[in-house]
């Protein structure tokens, strides 16, 4: 290896840079963390990531397997070794942090690894629902650009995307949200939708990389949003597993929220930090399991309602006195190949919100019906690029 130092670098902004920033960079940390990666490279990363490569991918390989490799594993032990000794060292230079255990704390809270988005978004997972706008019908058939056969070759991009060609809001209002037809939720409003359908590059037949992506969700206020904004806002996925008193004590005043709601231009969904597709043009967060949308409602509707995190093993769900009122769901699915002899891999990747209907008609009525609007983002980016920006709006 040429430089080994360059490399950690790489491998240390790739897996930690959110990390580090959301810990507000401090001073040495970083350079800790690439002395040790670097120091980690010949005697254990290169020898033990050949050897996972060969287990698990075909040497013909044109993408990393899906699975915990030697080089974030060395990352990630690298920062928690490297942390361990943060307070002493803030010490050493004469910036002693108050009480100790808050310290920790804070420090655990941003730079640990927190695989719980993982989990619940597993038991958030449900075959693929039916349930979207009618508008959105025509992407039902996954990926229908796709052909196994290597002589049949499918539309790109899908005819339906001309129907709603320029729109960023449907024209029904509420109306437009879909109900769940079957199962436990029967009778539910689908608030938010994300889904995206991608294709990997493919060598035989030679087929470039596709992918659609498309958003719904619940807007307030909303008539002069931006032509192909988003019609989703940016949370924390934790507002699915700490009440608001905890997260963010200064917005749960249920009075506020709801005068919020009545005069504030706002999406009313939002796609959460856990999410690996984010809202900036920047690099996917990289780690196994990440789903690659968790959507949440916003704060102020959760304040409104008065929610509560379930209690229990769940999936993403809030509670109130009559238990269930909104409700996270996972998929992924129709699994196609890229001409290798590797992995299938899902072509189709999404996420609801569900709220129970009483629920929905309160939330309504608070918003106000005059300034309750559904918005939509459908677009598609040629090369695949898992991300929302750049793309190609239609």
């Amino acid at each position: 290896m040429k430089d080994s130092r360059a490399v950690a670098t790489e491998i240390v902004d790739h897996y930690l840079k959110s990390r580090l920033a959301a810990a507000r960079g401090p001073v040495g940390l970083r350079g800790t963390v690439i002395d040790l990666v670097t120091k980690a490279l010949p005697l254990h990363v290169e020898v033990l990531m050949s050897q996972q490569l060969d287990s698990l991918a075909h040497p013909s390989r044109t993408q990393e397997p899906d699975a915990y490799l030697a080089d974030e594993s060395t990352a990630e032990d690298s920062l928690q070794q490297a942390a361990a000794g943060l307070r002493a060292a803030f010490a050493q230079a004469g910036h002693l942090g108050g009480k100790a255990q808050v310290f920790e704390r804070n420090a655990a809270a941003r730079l640990g690894d927190d695989p719980r988005a993982a989990l619940r978004a597993e038991l958030a997972r449900v075959p693929r629902p039916l349930t979207r706008p009618k508008v959105l019908e025509w992407s039902l058939d996954p990926a229908p650009w796709f052909k196994e056969s290597r002589s049949e070759h499918g539309v790109w991009p899908p005819a339906g995307l001309d129907s709603v060609a320029g729109q960023r809001q449907l024209p029904d209002g509420v109306m437009a949200l879909p109900r769940v037809s079957s199962g436990p939720y029967e009778g539910w409003v689908q608030l938010g939708f994300a889904e995206s359908q991608l294709t990997p590059a493919r060598r035989y037949p030679e087929e470039p990389a596709r992918q659609v992506q498309i958003f719904v969700g619940l807007e307030a206020g909303g008539h002069n949003v931006p032509a192909g904004s988003l019609p989703v806002a940016q949370a924390s996925w934790q507002l699915w597993t700490l009440p608001l008193l905890h997260l963010a004590p200064h917005l749960a005043d249920s009075v506020t929220a709801a005068r919020h709601l009545s005069t504030a231009d706002q999406p009313l969904v939002a796609l959460t930090d856990a999410s690996a597709t984010t809202l900036v043009d920047a690099p996917l967060r990289p780690g196994l399991g990440l789903p690659h949308y968790v959507l949440a409602p916003a704060v102020s509707v959760i304040a409104v309602l008065g929610l509560e995190p379930t209690e229990g093993i769940c999936g993403f769900s809030l509670s109130d006195g009559q238990g269930e009122a909104l409700i996270g769901r996972q998929w992924r699915g129709h699994l196609v190949h890229d001409g290798h002899y590797l992995p299938l891999l899902p072509a189709v990747e999404g996420a609801d919100l569900l709220i129970r209907p009483d629920l929905f008609t309160r939330l309504h009525d608070t918003i106000g019906a005059t300034r309750c609007h559904v918005g939509l983002h459908a677009s598609y980016t040629p090369g695949g690029q898992r991300s929302l920006l750049p793309g190609t709006t239609v």
